[in-house]
């Protein structure tokens, strides 16, 4: 089963992103924790990189989350696989029908790897899976942030780790420490 749907999304050619580089996955794995950002990033290596690589501003920010909780598995995806670029050959944000042609692939993630959590990184991310779960997002009340149900999996709504890094750069020590502040509290069993 995990190397049938592995494959599917592998050859995935429902649009043209393909052509720019073929989908970015992490290993397959069974996890607590689930990571999605918005979209491929350029990599050498498509069989040795993943998604959200340390190398990167936000790969960093999650590795020293990841490194303040115990035992949890994580795995790191995108809502759409492949790199999306502009006619100079520029990163560029994917647009609404990659994302919903892209969007069948992150549910064959969740369905197989059945993590506890899901971290939606970034607006673009949390809009796409309201859209698309039909899913309602509550403020919680202790950590403020926006959380909603899918299948049992908690989603929770956060800002990119890029735009802390941008934007937020003082608060970063704050967003890491919530955000694993909430893994722990969350992973007690």
């Amino acid at each position: 089963m995990e190397n049938k749907m592995l494959e599917s999304i592998k050859q995935c050619k429902r649009c043209n992103l393909y052509k720019n580089q073929n989908p970015l996955l992490d290993q397959l794995k069974v996890c607590d924790i689930m990571w999605v950002g918005l979209s491929a990033k350029k990599v050498e290596d498509i069989e040795k990189d993943m998604p959200l690589a340390i190398r990167t501003n936000s790969g960093g920010i999650i590795a020293e989350i990841e490194s303040r909780c115990e035992k949890v598995l994580t795995y790191k995806t995108n809502l759409v696989k492949c790199l999306p670029l502009d006619e100079n050959e520029k990163l560029r944000y994917p647009n609404t029908s990659e994302i919903n042609t892209c969007f069948s692939n992150l549910i064959k993630e969740i369905d197989l790897l059945k993590p506890k959590i899901i971290f939606l990184l970034g607006t673009q991310v949390t809009a796409a899976v309201k859209r698309n779960l039909k899913v309602k997002f509550e403020k919680d009340e202790d950590s403020d942030l926006k959380i909603g149900k899918y299948k049992g999996v908690e989603l929770i709504a956060v800002y990119h780790p890029s735009y802390v890094c941008s934007y937020r750069r003082k608060y970063k020590e704050c967003y890491i420490e919530q955000i694993s502040n909430i893994i722990n509290a969350r992973m007690l069993y």
